[in-house]
């Protein structure tokens, strides 16, 4: 996929799977804009970038839960570039609790970084994405969006609201030559699911849930199904929620069992 002369932002760019979209559009030929709560991750993130690639990067520290944050991050793009062509929210953070031991102030921490974030960063896009000639987003939903996970009420709730985001948006902002997608992914194989797979309960359970299996997808996986919903061979894509997911979404759902409650790292902003 050709995505030469497009600028492309990705948030939370320094984590497993943002690292992975941006060297996606950059081996496309995109100028890539690496956003990230961390300044040290955001700027890991571009040299790796131009360790692989002859690409421009730039690397912004943010905080996607601020909205003042989020407009200067998108005020110093507008120094550096004359558009922007693509968005990609992906910053985004999971518990691990029930309802019984979530704290409030958790419950709006993620709810601000999973679905608020996502509104500002887009809202910004879509300002100035319409007066450029449109552009592409895509927000990083989860299968938890799609369904009820058991000991994750606040991610539960964001990821079911990115879709509800997404849809309403792509409503909204079609008639600017915006579209707006998602993608779900399921369980993915990074350096911090490895250990689950140590697990033998663990993978018979995703063996049951899974009908492609318990090999989990990669990150890769991913960064290839959002390239392809912001290309141009997607160009009549819009308002679509794409599961990336081995069929977990379209199977029984889910089961609680021996280490599936816990998947990922509370403090992950990726």
């Amino acid at each position: 996929m050709n995505f030469t002369n497009k600028v492309a932002i990705v948030t939370g760019a320094g984590g497993g799977l943002g690292l992975a979209i941006i060297e996606k559009f950059a081996r496309g030929g995109a100028t890539i804009v690496a956003l990230d709560y961390s300044q040290k991750m955001a700027d890991a993130a571009a040299e790796k970038i131009r360790s692989l690639t002859k690409q421009k990067v730039l690397a912004l520290q943010f905080d996607v839960a601020d909205h003042r944050s989020v407009a200067k991050a998108f005020s110093a793009i507008d120094q550096e570039f004359k558009q922007i062509d693509i968005l990609v929210n992906c910053a985004g953070v999971r518990e691990v609790q029930t309802i019984y031991d979530l704290d409030p102030e958790e419950w709006q921490r993620i709810i601000n970084i999973n679905l608020s974030g996502p509104f500002y960063c887009t809202r910004e896009a879509v300002l100035r994405m319409r007066k450029t000639g449109g552009g592409s987003i895509v927000n990083i939903a989860s299968v938890a969006g799609m369904m009820g996970l058991t000991h994750r009420p606040a991610y539960n709730s964001s990821k079911h609201g990115i879709i509800g985001l997404t849809r309403n948006l792509s409503l909204d902002v079609a008639a600017d030559g915006i579209r707006v997608n998602a993608v779900a992914p399921g369980l993915i194989r990074t350096p911090l699911t490895e250990g689950y797979y140590k697990d033998p309960e663990f993978v018979k359970g995703l063996n049951e849930l899974v009908p492609m299996g318990a090999q989990g997808g990669s990150p890769a996986d991913i960064a290839d199904a959002i390239a392809f919903l912001c290309s141009s061979e997607a160009k009549f894509i819009n308002g679509v929620v794409l599961p990336v997911d081995g069929g977990w979404a379209a199977s029984k759902g889910y089961t609680t069992g021996s280490g599936s409650a816990q998947f990922t790292s509370a403090n992950n902003q990726t």
